[in-house]
């Protein structure tokens, strides 16, 4: 998938598209690091749409996934919801 040329696709009627993002619950959450997480919460934020972007959780996180990854990503939906694209 081609996040970044996805954010830039425009509707029909020439708005801009809404966007669910979030970390991958594949490797990122249950592997990396919380630098990792919040480094890949501010790409999905910096190369999202302009406008539309809604940042959240899927219900496919995995059992296991190091509980300090996922209270990184919830700190980073406050931070977002807060503070936005800055």
């Amino acid at each position: 998938m081609d996040y970044e040329k996805i954010c830039r696709m425009k509707a029909k009627d020439g708005d801009s598209m809404l966007i669910i993002a979030g970390v991958s619950v594949t490797t990122t959450l249950p592997f990396g690091t919380p630098d990792k997480v919040r480094a890949e919460m501010k790409w999905l934020v910096e190369n999202g749409p302009k406008t539309g972007l809604f940042l959240g959780g899927s219900s496919s996180i995995t059992p296991g996934t190091n509980r300090e990854n996922i209270l990184t990503f919830v700190e980073g939906l406050k931070y977002y919801r807060e503070h936005g694209r800055k």
